[in-house]
């Protein structure tokens, strides 16, 4: 053990410890214990070393009073109203700026303009704030939108209509386009205004695509263009308003079509917009189960919507060009479709439900993998298949309510599947030793699906005219199909099937000469203006196409006196692949796509 002197003065019993706070200055400094001698002044270890032994300056600070720290609640939302001040502040800054107009007061259109016109803002809305104080956390819902102007807002603030025109063009909207297609869900008593405020770019296309004036429409094509490529492609943007106008441009592209076609490419931009946002599958459990006190997050009606959407657009587009396969189908997306039919929101919930479901049915006749096509003859859909596929397409018509069941794009999707179901029975190729019993089978097939091809036509052909302008690529696609399936039963070398009854019922000729009376008057019945230039708006030019098609099969029946071929448009149309396989001698049940030719839809 070291010696230690201090401790053993102590213990000898003749130093006295110096009381606390009272050492000399010489041990404090040295943090050294302080002994006193007795009736001595000095202390033990400066006499032992020789020095002067100075009292410690006897100075204690005392700690000042503070008041005890508020709340950490009271914290919190003092902190919650500096930012919402400062929101506040901002907001209101920036709307005085809007509101100095920028042209002087002299001049005499400037408050018809203000009037007139409505601008494209974003709305300037508080956060929604939750603010538990026992548990003492806030919780902050994320806005619908943002705070400052998005750039797609930016870009889509070119256009301007007036509020009367607006609101017109969207109830055109969901008259007539969305009851095709109810990819989105817009309440009736949501205004233009309200829409262009949550989702611009989806307020620009259904805008341009209800349009009476084409230029207006072009116009708008270009932002259009403008936002996918620079927003999305370059900048990567992406949200569910960008989604939403995808899935609409793609469903409508034949309005904007050049020369190109572009329906794959948008699908497959929404299939990747919807992966980038990660609602292709259920909120993962384990993420929200590590939050506590956290209400579980679970995907909303509108997200379980949309990506039913993008799995109906892809099919649409396999259905249209037969260049991608459609989505896959998965165990989340049977979930969303059970939700969307059993909780509808609207009845174009279950409409959309059902348009999905008879896509499933055809799917499994046309999307077969290629190696395994060409390994098969092309007539081989047994008769087993085409009964259970039949069996669920009546399954599907009759949970169906009666008010769903007569709405013509239903009536559509259940018509096609079926035409689609009963055209594979029909491609099979005929054995020469056919007996009686396979004759008359093979009689019934063509009479059940020429049954089938006049209901989708009757359905088509009986639209009123305003409707006409909501019909999509998939329905155009249909009606394309639909054509190829009367050629064919007018055409076909059957023993015991009558040409002469075939036509009476169906006549391809004038199914063509009926569609272009038709689209003739659709402009004027609805007040749609061309645009001034080379470049005509889809029903101005849709006759031309037509007759197109008509000559295509004039030249495949034999030449009939009173019907001109065009020769522009066949040497357009000569090279096109779709030729061999719609104007073919035999049924083939690998059909082509219908809409990939210069005239169809993009």
């Amino acid at each position: 053990m070291a010696y230690n002197p201090a401790r053993f003065a102590a213990d000898s019993g003749g130093l006295i410890p110096a009381p606390y706070g009272r050492a000399c200055a010489g041990c404090a400094r040295a943090k050294c214990k302080c002994f006193y001698q007795e009736g001595g002044q000095t202390c033990e270890r400066c006499q032992r070393l020789g020095k002067q032994c100075e009292p410690a300056v006897a100075v204690r600070k005392r700690k000042a009073q503070t008041q005890p720290p508020p709340p950490v609640p009271s914290r919190l939302e003092e902190k919650l109203d500096d930012i919402f001040s400062l929101l506040r502040s901002q907001a209101a800054h920036k709307e005085s700026h809007a509101n100095t107009p920028s042209m002087t007061d002299g001049s005499p259109s400037a408050a018809s303009v203000s009037a007139t016109y409505a601008a494209v803002s974003p709305p300037t809305r508080d956060p929604d704030v939750a603010i538990n104080t026992v548990s003492s956390i806030v919780h902050l819902s994320r806005p619908s939108e943002d705070v400052t102007p998005s750039p797609v807002a930016e870009d889509v603030a070119a256009h301007r209509l007036s509020p009367r025109v607006a609101e017109a063009s969207l109830d055109d909207f969901r008259r007539s386009f969305l009851p095709m297609f109810p990819f989105a869900y817009i309440p009736d008593s949501m205004t233009a205004a309200d829409v262009c405020r949550g989702k611009p770019f989806l307020w620009l296309v259904v805008m341009a695509l209800s349009s009476k004036d084409v230029s207006r429409q072009f116009a708008m094509e270009e932002t259009i263009w403008h936002i996918i490529s620079q927003r999305i492609v370059a900048e990567h943007l992406a949200d569910l308003d960008l989604l939403l106008g995808v899935i609409c441009f793609a469903s409508w592209s034949h309005y904007f079509k050049k020369d190109k076609p572009f329906m794959t490419m948008l699908s497959q931009l929404a299939v990747a917009l919807a992966m980038e946002l990660n609602i292709h599958k259920d909120v993962p459990q384990a993420r929200t189960a590590r939050r506590e006190n956290s209400t579980p997050q679970v995907r909303t009606m509108e997200e379980r919507r949309t990506m039913l959407a993008v799995f109906h657009l892809t099919c649409s587009t396999w259905t249209a060009y037969r260049k991608t396969e459609p989505l896959r189908w998965t165990r989340y997306l049977e979930n969303c479709l059970r939700m969307l039919r059993d909780n509808a929101e609207t009845s174009l919930d279950v409409t959309l439900a059902t348009q999905v479901e008879c896509q499933l049915i055809a799917n499994k006749l046309t999307c077969a993998g290629l190696d395994e096509a060409t390994e098969r003859d092309a007539g081989a859909t047994t008769a087993v298949l085409v009964n259970v596929l039949l069996s669920q397409l009546s399954g599907i018509r009759r949970n169906l309510p009666q008010g769903i069941q007569s709405e013509r794009a239903v009536q559509f999707y259940l018509s096609h599947t079926e035409i689609t179901i009963r055209e594979a029975l029909a491609a099979r190729p005929r054995t020469e030793s056919a007996d009686s019993l396979m004759q008359f089978r093979r009689l019934e097939d063509l009479e059940l699906l020429m049954g089938s091809a006049e209901r989708w036509l009757d359905a088509f052909t009986h639209m009123p005219l305003a409707d006409w302008v909501g019909v999509n690529v998939d329905v155009f696609a249909q009606f394309t199909h639909t054509l190829v399936v009367v050629f064919r039963l007018n055409t076909v070398n059957e023993p015991g099937w009558d040409l002469q009854e075939s036509c009476r019922r169906a006549d391809v000729l004038e199914i063509l000469d009926r569609a272009c009376d038709t689209i003739d008057r659709v402009p004027p019945a609805i007040g749609m203006v061309d645009a001034k230039g080379p470049r005509s708006g889809l029903f101005f030019k849709t006759t031309y196409l037509l007759k197109a098609i008509k000559s295509l099969f004039v030249a495949e029946m034999g030449p009939k006196d009173g019907v001109s071929i065009l020769d522009d448009f066949l040497m357009n149309l000569e090279n096109e692949p779709w030729l061999s396989d719609i104007l073919g001698p035999s049924w083939d049940a690998q059909f082509e796509g219908a809409m990939d030719m210069p005239f169809g839809a993009a």
